[in-house]
């Protein structure tokens, strides 16, 4: 392995690298070795492969000119890392085609892991977790034949048809999609696209969709989309109700410190109440239904006290519910 990294780490063009400048790359890349070892290794590696010295002091090593072309195999533990990682958080958003080709990669990089543990890198991925935020939900199953018909097309830019369930309807209505993107939200991924001749993006599960067929037809872009515009700037996955809003809270001192350190915005402040081990707080938010679940998920840790608008509807929503705890 660490044969394979040096020679990927000596330069076709260029002036060449010293031993002591991949001794220091080498022990980026975990391997414990000391400079002889590596001129020594230098110079086994050049009656094996295209590699020669500049024959200066310091020697600079570099591939002959002309040398041939060629894909060293392995994984360092720096990339191996890399894999790992993706098929651990990612792979949801590949195509499936990509995945099944990146297992070999895949079960090597965890190979060379489990060859590397006594290194801080090979330990690294037994040292990490991505966890969600809130209440975890199992991912809901999408057929093999839907991701692939879905990526596809994304791939090639072409529309397909399928036959999609929305929520609120029993039954699926069947149409052309133009896929514009693919967004992953708490382990559900949604396809954001257009459907039939319409300009207006719209969000499909692809846990609703049936009987996918790809069509030769080319995608209908949307004048000025952009994926990442739609879903921060326009927040289109967060359910919007109205513009900004200044809120204001009174929150425990266990949620305040929480919002001390991870803010609701950039303008937001929190001073104390007289009388009270509770502070206010105020910010400038975007109304929406991600903040309306976000603010009943903390109970009586917080009260809105404006806009009076949402004052007055989770108090009419929480005086039912205490109603409902109160009749059962």
């Amino acid at each position: 392995m660490r044969y394979i990294v040096m020679l990927q780490q000596v330069p076709r063009h260029g002036g060449g690298i010293t031993a002591t400048e991949l001794h220091a790359k080498l022990r980026d890349h975990e391997f414990v070795i000391d400079k002889r070892g590596v001129e020594r290794d230098l110079n086994f590696l050049s009656g094996q492969f295209a590699i020669t010295n500049s024959g200066s002091r310091p020697a600079r090593w570099h591939w002959v000119s002309g040398a041939p072309q060629m894909t060293l195999p392995g994984l360092d533990p720096a990339t191996a890392l890399t894999y790992e990682l993706v098929s651990r958080c990612l792979a949801a958003l590949l195509p499936r085609r990509l995945l099944a080709a990146l297992e070999p990669q895949f079960a090597a990089a965890r190979h060379v892991l489990d060859e590397t543990k006594p290194s801080p890198l090979g330990r690294w991925s037994n040292r990490v977790a991505v966890l969600p935020e809130s209440q975890p939900l199992l991912a809901p199953d999408v057929p093999a034949e839907i991701s692939e018909v879905v990526h596809a097309a994304l791939l090639a830019n072409r529309r397909f048809e399928v036959s999609y369930r929305a929520i609120d309807n029993e039954r699926p209505k069947r149409y052309p999609i133009s896929p514009l993107g693919l967004v992953l939200q708490g382990g559900a991924l949604y396809l954001v696209g257009t459907a039939r001749d319409y300009v207006e993006p719209r969000i499909f599960a692809l846990h609703r969709m049936s009987n996918a067929k790809p069509l030769d037809e080319p995608v209908t872009v949307p004048e000025g989309f952009d994926l990442s515009r739609y879903v921060r700037e326009e927040h289109a996955f967060e359910h919007p109700q109205g513009r900004d809003i200044r809120l204001e809270l009174r929150v425990s001192p266990w949620l305040a410190r929480q919002l001390g350190e991870r803010r609701l915005a950039a303008d937001q402040t929190l001073s104390p109440i007289q009388g009270s081990d509770c502070l206010r707080l105020r910010a400038t938010v975007t109304d929406t239904g991600q903040l309306l679940w976000w603010l009943r998920s903390f109970g009586t840790e917080v009260e809105v006290l404006k806009p009076l608008r949402l004052r007055r509807q989770l108090a009419e929503e929480f005086g039912i519910l205490a109603q409902r705890y109160v009749d059962g």
